[in-house]
C-alpha cells in the first residue's frame, strides 16, 4: 500500500500476521511495516489504517526479514514436494521395515515350542511395549502401520520394537527348554 499526505508520498504495507503465521494467537492482527514510527503512522494515515485496529508498527528491516522467511519457507516447501516419494519412500528407513519382513505367524518364529503354555509364559517376560505391540500384530491382525498410526510411532519404530521382541521371544522359548 502507499500513503499519500500531501506532496509527500510515504510507503507502507500492511500484513495479515495470521496469514504470516498459521495459528497466531494474539490480539494484534495485522503488521504495518513503515519507517514512520507508530505516531506518525497515527497521525499521517490513522484514517486509512483504522479497519486494521489492533495492529502492530515493524520497520522495514523486520518486514523484509518476514518477507525473506516467507520466501525460505515456501522454497524448502516446494523442494520438499519435488523430493518426497508420493509413496512414503523414505532412504535408510523404508527398507528396514517392510512388512513383509516379518513373519505372519508368531508360531513360524518359535516353531520348534509348540507348547503354547510356555510360549505366554516366554511373552510374559517380555517389555511391555514389545509384547503390547506383538500381541497386537500377531493376535489382533493389526498390521506395523497400524499400530504405529494407533501408537502415533515412527512405523520403523514399531517394526523394530516387533523385531526385537520376537528375537527376545525366541531366545526365552530356547532357554525354557
Amino acid at each position: 500500500m502507499t500513503g499519500t499526505k500531501g506532496a509527500a508520498t510515504v510507503e507502507y504495507s500492511v500484513i495479515d500476521l495470521r496469514y504470516e503465521y498459521p495459528g497466531f494467537v494474539g490480539s494484534e492482527k495485522y503488521a504495518v511495516i513503515s519507517d514512520l514510527s507508530a505516531r506518525e503512522i497515527e497521525k499521517l494515515y490513522g484514517d486509512e489504517l483504522k479497519p486494521y485496529i489492533p495492529y502492530v508498527v515493524l520497520s522495514v528491516a523486520e518486514g523484509d526479514a518476514m518477507k525473506e522467511f516467507c520466501r525460505n519457507e515456501d522454497k524448502h516447501a516446494k523442494r520438499q514436494k519435488r523430493s518426497v516419494d508420493a509413496f512414503g519412500y523414505e532412504e535408510g528407513v523404508t527398507e528396514m521395515c517392510h512388512e513383509e519382513l516379518i513373519q505372519d505367524n508368531l508360531f513360524d518364529v518359535v516353531s520348534d515350542h509348540l507348547d503354547k503354555e510356555k510360549l505366554f509364559a516366554a511373552m510374559s517376560k517380555l517389555p511391555n511395549v514389545q509384547k503390547r505391540r506383538i500381541e497386537m500384530h500377531f493376535f489382533d491382525g493389526l498390521s506395523i502401520g497400524e499400530i504405529a498410526n494407533k501408537e502415533g510411532h515412527a512405523k520403523s519404530t514399531v517394526h523394530e520394537s516387533v523385531s526385537a521382541g520376537l528375537k527376545k521371544l525366541k531366545a526365552l522359548m530356547d532357554e525354557a527348554e
